[in-house]
């Protein structure tokens, strides 16, 4: 039986989603590769941060124009910040949780 994705997700469902070992999206989360938020001692994570993830650790060219709309979706929400500024930030963010420094 297959669950509808939920807008909020609990590492279980997120592994369940990705095919992954709950243990592999802990240590995701305890690397900094995908974002969580821990409330209590539980962890969750919006859906929007799982597609992000995806899109980050993408090998397509398609993924990455997808993450490049939507750092033009940020920065035009954010008008006092350039878009090179946005842009930047977000590759740095991306180049270190590649390289496991996130």
């Amino acid at each position: 039986m297959v669950e509808a994705v939920k807008e909020i997700m609990t590492p279980e469902q997120v592994a369940n989603y990705l095919q992954l070992n709950k243990d592999t999206v802990y240590r995701y989360i305890r690397e900094g590769k995908l974002v969580a938020s821990k409330l209590g001692r539980n962890y969750r994570i919006p859906r929007e941060n799982v597609r992000l993830f995806l899109l980050a650790t993408s090998t397509s060219q398609a993924a990455r124009e997808a993450l490049f709309s939507r750092l033009e979706k940020v920065a035009d929400r954010n008008k006092g910040i350039s878009f090179e500024e946005v842009e930047r930030d977000v590759a740095e963010a991306i180049a270190e949780i590649r390289h496991g420094n996130g």
